[in-house]
């Protein structure tokens, strides 16, 4: 349901894909540790990591900066469902601004407590983290809109992360993630806006973070493996 009414700028993600399409994404081959283990598996997505690793020598982080891909066939759609124009620097614009936000919050809550302490070198107790957000699916891109005017959506969006961890030093692949995640339907429209957008984007950041935080408490405090 759409009506028109001055826009911002969009900072967004977007409708849910389909269920079918969501798991043929997921059983996709995609870069796996040496002697990778599925340790954590849900319809969302899978953690795999390399069991032979002593995962409690590391406390420090290297983090990348995110990169940002739109779903496939994302401007073409947004032009024939609502007649926006999104040019190459509106999306270039929307690929900082999540990634700036997705470092942002995963330096918050990596180093929570004093988790894990972030650097830049490289060392034998230095993990290397390289986030991906991939098919970011803007629902309600009101800057790019061609005409004044807003979008009422019941909920803001859905992307997927990737994440692929290294051991600093050697390269090696120690562990990898894909995991999707959709701003709840809330079961009645509300005007989206940049704020709504950002707003819906931050809690799925927080929720990917806190997961990872967690997760790697967790392997830290696995038996060193024989």
């Amino acid at each position: 349901m759409t009506k028109t009414i001055f826009c911002h700028i969009l900072f967004a993600l977007a409708i849910t894909a389909p269920v079918s399409a969501l798991n043929a994404e997921l059983n996709q081959p995609d870069p796996s540790p040496d002697n990778a283990q599925s340790v954590k598996k849900t319809w969302h997505g899978e953690w795999q990591m390399n069991t032979d690793v002593d995962w409690s020598r590391f406390d420090k982080i290297q983090l990348e900066q995110a990169t940002v891909a739109f779903r496939r066939h994302w401007a073409r759609d947004q032009r024939y469902r609502s007649g926006n124009r999104p040019t190459k620097k509106d999306i270039a614009r929307v690929k900082t601004e999540l990634s700036e936000q997705l470092n942002e919050v995963f330096i918050q809550e990596l180093t929570t407590n004093n988790a894990f302490t972030l650097t830049d070198a490289s060392g034998k107790n230095v993990i290397r983290i390289t986030p991906k957000v991939v098919d970011l699916d803007v629902y309600a891109p009101d800057k790019m809109r061609n005409h004044i005017g807003y979008t009422m959506t019941d909920s803001q969006g859905n992307m997927t992360l990737e994440l692929e961890i290294h051991d600093s030093q050697s390269g090696a692949l120690l562990a990898s993630v894909r995991q999707f995640s959709e701003d709840r339907r809330k079961g009645w429209l509300e005007w989206t806006t940049y704020g709504t957008n950002k707003r819906a984007a931050g809690y799925i950041l927080h929720r990917w973070a806190r997961d990872l935080r967690e997760w790697l408490i967790e392997a830290s405090s696995r038996p060193e493996p024989q």
